[in-house]
Order: C-alpha cells, then sequence, then structure tokens
C-alpha cells in the first residue's frame, strides 16, 4: 500500500528502523566521547572513583539498546 508521501509501509517502516539505529549510535558515541575524556581525567586525579566511572561510560550503550529495539520492532512491522 502507498500513502501520501509515496512510500510503501515496509519501505516507511525500514527508513524508520535505518534512522533509529543511526541517530540512536551518533547519540551514544558522542556521548561517550564527552563521558570517557571527562572520566579519564577524573580517574586521575582520584583513583578511587575508577569503578564508578566505568559504570558512568557503560550507560550510553543503553541509548543504542534502544534504538535497536525500536528498530526492530519496526522491522517486524515489515513482516505483518
Amino acid at each position: 500500500m502507498v500513502d501520501a508521501s509515496g512510500l510503501t509501509t515496509g519501505a516507511g517502516a525500514a527508513l524508520g528502523a535505518g534512522i533509529a539505529m543511526g541517530l540512536s549510535a551518533l547519540a551514544a558515541a558522542w556521548s561517550q566521547g564527552t563521558l570517557g575524556s571527562t572520566a579519564l581525567g577524573v580517574a586521575a586525579e582520584r583513583p578511587e572513583f575508577e569503578k564508578n566511572v566505568l559504570i558512568y561510560v557503560a550507560i550510553p550503550e543503553t541509548i543504542v539498546l534502544f534504538g535497536f529495539v525500536i528498530a526492530f520492532l519496526l522491522i517486524g512491522a515489515i513482516a505483518e
């Protein structure tokens, strides 16, 4: 079925899945770069915070996981 924009439903879902993965990966890369440089500074100044810093650096990866889940749901909509 073609909607008003000229895209089929499957093409729109595939485009949305690609955008979801791409933007979430870019957001995670940007936040990890910012947090990584700050975390190295904190670890150099205060080594007792090294374990906490690892947790803070790993948290932005959840952004990519959310993007993957959304992309997976959109691709699942194509199969229906």
